[in-house]
């Protein structure tokens, strides 16, 4: 059994020190993203006028911040959510949702409407394959991004290019 904790623990630093890497990678292609042009935007409105990919608002009395983006910004990234659903008496979210920040904390982004995200704290009760099952989080129903997290959280906290 401690084996299996310090697999996990393991394996929870490595993702973190993973996601760190890909928010850089993600500052990086976003930053030259800040102006849409007239393309298809995949199933988003693409009527919408031209302009910035995302935008940050803070959440006045949080740490969080709602997150939006265009519907180019949203194309570019591949953004992709699903569905946290109820399994029996648990709730269950695909693990692609899942992120981590810098001190280990779980978290998921929610999308409370389009092309718009909200960092929620989850408690992870156990992985199991490509889902975990959360003993804490947002109400089942709820929508996780599970492609694209990384841009999003890197967004929110001011991930740059140099």
């Amino acid at each position: 059994m401690n084996r299996l904790r310090v697999g996990l623990e393991r394996r929870r630093r490595l993702r973190a020190a993973c996601a760190g890497l890909v928010l850089i990678a993600a500052g990086v292609s976003l930053s030259a993203c800040n102006q849409a042009t007239g393309t298809s935007t995949g199933g988003y409105e693409a009527d919408k006028p031209a302009g910035p990919v995302s935008k940050v608002e803070p959440i006045k009395g949080t740490d969080v911040a709602l997150v939006k983006f265009s519907a180019l910004g949203a194309k570019k990234v591949g953004l992709q959510t699903a569905v946290i659903r109820r399994d029996g008496e648990q709730k269950v979210m695909p693990y692609a949702a899942l992120l981590y920040d810098g001190e280990g904390k779980a978290f998921a982004y929610t999308s409370p409407k389009p092309l718009t995200f909200v960092r929620k704290d989850v408690t992870v009760d156990r992985v199991e394959g490509d889902r975990v099952v959360l003993a804490e989080g947002p109400p089942a129903g709820t929508r996780v991004v599970t492609t694209g997290a990384d841009e999003v959280y890197g967004t929110e906290v001011g991930v740059e290019a140099e």
